[in-house]
């Protein structure tokens, strides 16, 4: 009796998850039709809210940080809670076996994956087989069982990556460590290097390079559009330095390319319902938001829908579009990194983890069940910054529109990507629509306090609070540093000019080179000082630099 009424709760799901998907293609008609119905006055998200909302990013964001932080640290020896935690202790006999030593390959000798040797270099990953119980005495030893490894199922883990520690005086017990690992976007992650790691790392049969200086290829015809979205006073201010740059990299790219310069046009996607005073300043298309019934006061839900909006009738010569945002800042010109002309480029967020066990089961509620391979050809990425082709864009999305508002109200998925989902939601989109696995260019954009140099990245992203100590010029994560840079300050009004550098002993370029930026803009920029006391522009930029 149990069993039966078990499958009659199965059949409702499928039947229910059935009508879902079919009702999910009528949502963007049904949501354009109840907005363009009402394109009344919309209210301003409440400052409250918003700053609620930018500390529940940073927390969201920051909670993954240690895991990679003190990844060496935690892998040195097996114990039954690592054995647990991995997985081991649920996985039948053969299985966990398969975790302490490499299987017997049945590769042909030309099946086998060449690999890149990295010293000092520690890659994380999923085990699959434990470096303890698997001593080798040579890197090349342990390349070639990850290149050998055979799986044993077309569902199961192969190793596309291996780390070895091969320095007895500082590997210590870890001292012949072989692990072999798997990553679902080993092209996606930087990992741990310099003299002070002991490791040897290697991919299997995967390019973590990227060309410091791709060639620009195609000219005119691979050239793109550039597209920002914007909303509210915090991304106000950040629109204006952003542009500043955009002409000026611009300007800069022309100079030495000429016509194959593939940077393109420019548009702010404003989704607050009514012009403001930048119109003349920024190239600038008016949306309307959703409704507040619809968005919640999560602003961030704006984005797809004013994507919707703008493609309905945006008119510019550029065949690709690169989707950026307001605190992304230009460093130097960039070309189309896109492989091909349909293949989306996108820069990975490690956070963005649709195949990851917690949240592959998540993300088949919007796409249906998924193979490992297929959960894992979901990119880890959002909208931003990602290229692709005006065509694909035109295609993803409303689909991009429905599956955020399906996450938003879906209360588990909600409470899981938390800030983020619509982020998920565009590459589970981009998924559903058959659009190629993005080529994902970790080198595309830099995180600042993370990462520390300047080459070869094309953007900044100052998403992440910048603390330092005054006298030493030491990173101080998670504290309030006597020397700080914080977006979040400036949510309210933008900052004012002359933003004091870091102190001399701080040698993070891009940290220096962040202050720079917005210091030359804001000079540049005619009326700072007033727009900076009041947040309203009363002077405009004409386009020159300073």
């Amino acid at each position: 009796m149990l069993q039966h009424g078990r499958f009659i709760l199965l059949l409702i799901g499928v039947i229910t998850f059935v009508l879902t998907l079919s009702s999910i293609n009528l949502l963007s008609k049904s949501i354009a039709a109840q907005h363009y119905a009402s394109l009344g006055a919309q209210s301003e998200e409440g400052q409250t809210d918003w700053l609620r909302f930018l500390d529940r990013a940073e927390a969201n964001i920051g909670s993954h940080l240690p895991q990679f932080l003190h990844h060496e640290s935690q892998r040195n020896v097996i114990t039954e809670e690592t054995r647990k935690s991995s997985g081991a202790e649920s996985q039948p006999r053969s299985s966990r076996a398969q975790m302490l030593q490499p299987p017997l390959s049945n590769k042909k000798a030309s099946d086998r994956k060449i690999c890149k040797m990295l010293p000092n270099t520690d890659y994380w990953g999923e085990a699959i087989v434990w470096g303890p119980q698997n001593k080798v005495d040579s890197a090349e030893e342990c390349c070639q069982q990850c290149a050998n490894y055979s799986p044993a199922s077309e569902d199961d883990m192969d190793c596309n990556v291996w780390v070895w520690c091969g320095d007895k005086e500082r590997c210590k017990g870890s001292y012949r460590d072989c692990w072999l690992k798997h990553l679902a976007h080993p092209e996606a992650v930087n990992p741990a290097t310099g003299p002070k790691v002991p490791w040897t790392s290697g991919l299997s049969g995967v390019d973590n390079s990227m060309d410091d200086d791709p060639k620009q290829v195609g000219g005119g015809e691979r050239r793109y559009h550039v597209v920002v979205t914007a909303q509210g006073s915090a991304v106000h201010w950040q629109a204006r330095v952003h542009y500043y740059w955009y002409v000026k990299t611009r300007a800069q790219c022309v100079e030495q390319l000429g016509v194959d310069c593939q940077m393109g046009g420019f548009t702010r996607i404003l989704h607050s319902g009514r012009a403001d005073e930048l119109m003349d300043e920024i190239p600038t298309h008016v949306v309307e938001p959703l409704q507040d019934r619809d968005n919640k006061g999560y602003v961030v839900l704006n984005r797809p829908y004013a994507f919707v909006q703008w493609l309905r009738t945006a008119v510019f010569p550029e065949r690709y579009v690169l989707m950026s945002e307001p605190d992304h800042l230009w460093l130097r010109p960039m070309p189309n990194l896109m492989l091909g002309n349909h293949r989306p480029a996108a820069f990975p967020f490690f956070y963005i983890e649709p195949a990851k066990k917690d949240f592959q089961r998540l993300t088949e509620k919007f796409t249906g069940p998924l193979s490992l391979k297929q959960a894992e050809s979901i990119a880890p990425m959002g909208n931003a910054p990602t290229l692709m082709s005006l065509k694909s864009l035109r295609k993803v999305a409303p689909t991009w529109m429905n599956v955020s508002k399906a996450i938003f109200d879906d209360k588990e998925a909600h409470e899981a990507w938390g800030w983020v989902l619509e982020m998920y939601a565009f590459t589970i989109a981009c998924y559903m629509e058959g659009l190629p696995t993005a080529s994902l260019h970790i080198k595309m954009m830099a995180q600042p306090p993370w990462d520390t140099k300047l080459w070869p990245y094309y953007l900044l992203h100052y998403t992440y609070g910048m603390d330092y100590n005054a006298t030493t010029g030491e990173h101080m994560p998670g504290k309030y540093g006597e020397w700080r840079f914080d977006k979040r300050s400036y949510a309210q009004v933008p900052p004012p000019r002359h933003l004091d550098a870091p102190p001399d002993l701080v040698s993070n370029e891009l940290v220096r080179k962040l202050i720079d930026v917005i210091n030359e803009a804001t000079s540049a920029i005619p009326g700072w000082d007033d727009y900076a006391a009041t947040g309203v522009a009363k002077q405009l930029w004409n386009g020159n630099f300073r």
